[in-house]
Parts: structure tokens; C-alpha cells; sequence
């Protein structure tokens, strides 16, 4: 069995954290994916371009109770609406983004654009969909737009325009866990990195920068003294702070040597464990 194609008209939200599907598909998406009570959501793929992407779909209740300002005092019945929706996905967020660009780059500011696309959703089988552009907006501005999405700078733009942003923050983006190098390319683009490689089986870690993460490192890279690596992270820093680069990367290096054993003739702990006892830590 497969589900119908639906269509989809992208807008502010699409690009953050997902939509809500139209209110006559809801019987048969229910049905197809068993959408109840204890199962309210179900993991599933998106495939653009050739490639599978992480989302959900699930349902959400829904009611107008809250302290927004301007909100009616009307309170309306609670109601279920079925969502797709990939707001902590940032590769599925991205692989979107690039995908209808234009719409993405009009509608950052939550505006309506004066022009529309439209994108396709195939069910393929199980709980595989194919996304498609259907209706594409051409302009001479597709390469800028696609090379500040890739730059992350459009991130950095909304920062500059949040009225309730007291400061400029160092970094623009960072990653909270160790990744598998098969996830280098996926982050390539990326300016102004300071990089971690971390040789699991030889215990080693490797700080770094770079001014492109992808000309500097890449699946097969290796370092003096480390001759492969399994692990990354990166934190990519803010574009008006990048003069600090390398300076960040003497501290870093020069942090860890105090910690562990190194060969840069540092006299530094040389411990094989240790604990973090903090119990705060800043996010984004």
C-alpha cells in the first residue's frame, strides 16, 4: 500500500522545524503508520537527492490556551493535527534549505514571498517518502544564497537582527558529540573551524584549525604522529572573531598538553583518566 503524493508549499516554519499536513490526509496517515494513543510518533526517511534524510511524523494536540500577547480569550476545543517534522535534524534541516533555497532566503525574516515553490512528497514504501522541487524560483542570486547557507551564515544574520541578542557569540556553530569521520563532508564547507581528530585505537587526540574544514580535513587526513582517526568536532567560529584563530588553536593545544601526555615538551599531568566535576554548561 502507498500512501497519496502531497504537496507542499514551503514557508518560515518549514524551514525550523517542520508542517502540518493537510487535514483530509489525516485518515489514511493514522491508518498507514498507526498514529493513536501510545503511539504518537514514528520515525521516518526523507530521500533528496539521492539521499536519506531523518524526520518524524506524528500527531500533535493542539489548543489556543496560553499568555501570548494579543491572544483571543476564546478558548477553543483541544484538536489533533498530523505533523512531518525534523527540527532537531540539522542534516535533514539543511539538505531542505539547499533544496528550495529561494523559498528559504525570502522567508528568513518570516516574510510572504511575492513567489512560490512547491515541493513533491512520493511515498516510496514503508516509512520512506522521495522529496522533490516540483516549482523552483531560478534568480540570479541562488549561488550567493546556497554559498551563505554553506557558510552557516545565514544563522549568523538572524543572530545580528534578535533584538534579545546581548552580544555577539564566539562561535556561530559547534558540534556537542564526537562524530564518525564518514560525517567530514557533511561539514566541509565550514569557515573558521578549531578541529578535534581522536584516534580511538591509539588513544590520541590532534587539535587543528582551518579556514575551509573540508580543504584541511578529510577522510584519509593524518597528522604528525597520528597516522589515521576515527572521531571529530569542530566549533566554527564567529566570521568577526576568525583573527583569533589561531591564537585559539595555541590555547587549545597548549590546555590539553597541560592535561595529558604530549610530545611537545610540555610538563603536564599525564593522566590516563579524569573526571569533569562541573555541573553547568552554557549552550546555544
Amino acid at each position: 500500500m502507498s500512501l497519496n503524493t502531497f504537496y507542499v508549499v514551503p514557508g518560515y516554519t518549514f524551514f525550523y522545524w517542520g508542517f502540518t499536513l493537510k487535514k483530509e490526509t489525516y485518515p489514511e496517515f493514522k491508518e498507514y503508520f498507526s498514529l493513536k494513543e501510545g503511539n504518537l510518533l514514528t520515525p521516518i526517511t526523507l530521500e533528496i537527492n539521492r539521499k536519506k534524510y531523518n524526520a518524524k511524523i506524528r500527531i500533535a494536540r493542539i489548543n489556543n490556551k496560553g499568555k501570548i500577547k494579543n491572544r483571543s480569550e476564546t478558548i477553543y476545543p483541544e484538536r489533533e493535527v498530523v505533523q512531518i517534522f525534523y527540527n532537531q535534524e540539522r542534516d535533514t534541516l539543511k539538505a531542505l534549505r539547499k533544496l528550495a533555497i529561494y523559498s528559504y532566503a525570502t522567508t528568513i525574516d518570516k516574510s510572504k514571498p511575492k513567489l512560490k515553490e512547491l515541493l513533491e512528497f512520493n511515498h516510496l514504501d514503508g516509512n520512506n517518502f522521495q522529496v522533490k522541487i516540483v516549482s523552483k524560483q531560478e534568480t540570479e542570486f541562488d549561488a550567493m544564497f546556497n554559498f551563505l547557507e554553506d557558510k552557516n551564515l545565514f544563522a549568523f544574520w538572524q543572530d545580528e537582527n534578535n533584538k534579545k541578542k546581548s552580544k555577539d557569540k564566539l562561535f556561530v556553530d559547534y558540534s556537542t558529540k564526537w562524530m564518525d569521520k564518514k560525517e567530514l563532508k557533511n561539514y566541509k564547507n565550514r569557515t573558521n573551524v578549531i578541529y578535534l581528530l581522536h584516534n580511538s585505537n591509539e588513544n590520541q587526540i590532534y587539535v587543528g584549525k582551518a579556514n575551509i574544514f573540508g580543504n584541511r580535513v578529510k577522510e584519509n587526513s593524518s597528522r604528525v604522529a597520528m597516522d589515521t582517526f576515527d572521531k571529530f568536532m569542530y566549533f566554527e567560529m564567529h566570521p568577526d572573531y576568525s583573527f583569533m584563530l589561531e591564537s585559539l588553536e595555541t590555547f587549545s593545544i597548549r590546555f590539553l598538553a597541560s592535561m595529558f601526555e604530549n610530545y611537545l615538551k610540555v610538563d603536564g599531568l599525564n593522566l590516563e583518566s579524569i573526571k569533569l566535576v562541573n555541573k553547568q554548561l552554557k549552550t546555544k
